[in-house]
């Protein structure tokens, strides 16, 4: 089973938006793929739908119920510098500590890169047409 990092902008359009990142999370529940995590990345999410989206605590509880009994967890030991934009070098970080076969993102910087190691970088389209 693929073992997959989705950027935070994935997940925010697809819990708020639909589209593409929707069916993406629908795949992560449906437990068509390891869902991998760091703290920091759960944290950005969390922060930027408390923040930026203006959500319900109550859905931020039940995303964070989801997160923690449907997710493998991973703390990244290696630092890379590898991104255009500094911020988005955790989500590699994580793709290699956990060993993932994709990080999903809408991101076009991180989506230049194509692969970094074992890790395919693809937007949802992508993932999605891949799985077809």
């Amino acid at each position: 089973m693929d073992k997959v990092v989705i950027d935070t902008n994935i997940f925010l359009s697809g819990l708020l938006f639909g589209g593409s990142p929707e069916k993406i999370l629908t795949c992560w529940m449906r437990n068509e793929f390891i869902l991998c995590i760091s703290p920091q990345l759960q944290a950005e999410i969390v922060n930027k739908l408390r923040n930026k989206f203006k959500v319900s605590q109550k859905f931020i509880n039940t995303l964070l119920i989801d997160l923690n009994e449907h997710t493998k967890k991973f703390i990244p030991q290696a630092k890379i510098s590898l991104a255009r934009d500094p911020k988005d070098n955790f989500l590699l970080e994580l793709a290699e500590e956990a060993k993932a076969n994709f990080l999903i993102t809408g991101d076009k910087d991180l989506l230049t890169i194509k692969k970094y190691n074992q890790t395919k970088i693809v937007s949802s389209t992508e993932y999605l047409n891949r799985q077809a």
